[in-house]
C-alpha cells in the first residue's frame, strides 16, 4: 500500500524505478574517459608525461597502489553525491555500488584482487551524529553485498577542527588528512587483521589527500599488503 502510495522515483527524471535511479539515467552519467593513469586514475588525455601515468603521479609519490573512479564530473553526479551526503538520500549508496560493480568488472587490478576487503574512508563522531549514516560506509555495505565482500571498520577519522577541507589549498589538504586518519584500535591492538589486499571505498576523490592519508595509515600496521582506492565520483 505504501509503494503504491507513495512510489519510488528516480532522484533525477522522476519516473518511477525500483532503486534510487532508473537505468536510463545511471547509464547517461559520464563514465571515466579512457586512457586512464595506472596508479590514480586521471585521464590522461592527449599529453600524458609517460606511458600510462599522469604528470601528478610521475611528479609525487602515491601511498596508495592504484585508485579507480568510476564518474566523471557533472551536473547530476555532483548533485547525487550532494543528496547522498547532505540531503538524506542514503538509498543512493546502492545505485553508487551498481557502478563501482560495473567499473570493477573492467578493471584489472580489481579483478585479479585475491579475497579482497573493503575498508569505507571514516567521518567523524560529529558528522555521524549529524548526518545519521558514513556515505563511504553505506557504499561499501552495498558493494559488499553485490560482490560477497567483508566490511571491515579499519580506520578512524579524529577531528582535527576544520570542519570541511573544501577550501583548503592541496597543501593545507593533505596536512589534515594526516593527521585526521589513523588505524583502528582494534587493528593496532591485533584483533582486527588485515588482508593481503585492502581497498578503500568512497565517494569522491578530488585532490587525493583523504586518500592518500587513509593508504598510509592502513600500510603502517604490521605486514606488507596492497591498498586500492574505489571511489564513485572524480571531482577534479
Amino acid at each position: 500500500m505504501l509503494s503504491w502510495l507513495y512510489p519510488n522515483t528516480c532522484r533525477l527524471c522522476g519516473e518511477a524505478c525500483e532503486d534510487g535511479l532508473c537505468e536510463r539515467c545511471r547509464g547517461t552519467l559520464l563514465r571515466m574517459p579512457r586512457p586512464l593513469c595506472l596508479h590514480c586514475g586521471a585521464p590522461l588525455g592527449d599529453y600524458p608525461a609517460a606511458a600510462d601515468t599522469c604528470r601528478e603521479c610521475c611528479a609525487y609519490p602515491r601511498e596508495y597502489d592504484y585508485a579507480r573512479q568510476v564518474l566523471l564530473r557533472s551536473d547530476d553526479a555532483m548533485q547525487l553525491v550532494h543528496d547522498l551526503k547532505y540531503h538524506g538520500a542514503g538509498y543512493l549508496a546502492r545505485d553508487f555500488a551498481l557502478l563501482l560493480n560495473e567499473l570493477w568488472e573492467t578493471c584489472t587490478p580489481l579483478r585479479r584482487a585475491a579475497h579482497p576487503v573493503l575498508v569505507p574512508v571514516p567521518i567523524t563522531r560529529a558528522r555521524l551524529f549529524d548526518r545519521g549514516y558514513n556515505q563511504a560506509a553505506e557504499i561499501a555495505e552495498a558493494l559488499g553485498r553485490l560482490r560477497g565482500l567483508p566490511v571491515l571498520p579499519a580506520l578512524v577519522h579524529r577531528d582535527t577542527g576544520v570542519a570541511s577541507q573544501t577550501r583548503l589549498t592541496v597543501q593545507q589538504r593533505q596536512e589534515n588528512a594526516r593527521r585526521a586518519y589513523h588505524p583502528a584500535p582494534a587493528c593496532l591492538a591485533g584483533r582486527l587483521i588485515l588482508p593481503d589486499h585492502v581497498i578503500l571505498v568512497d565517494d569522491v576523490y578530488t585532490t587525493g589527500a583523504t586518500a592518500r592519508a587513509c593508504a598510509a595509515a592502513l600500510k603502517s600496521l604490521p605486514g606488507k599488503r596492497t591498498v586500492g582506492v574505489l571511489t564513485v565520483l572524480r571531482a577534479t
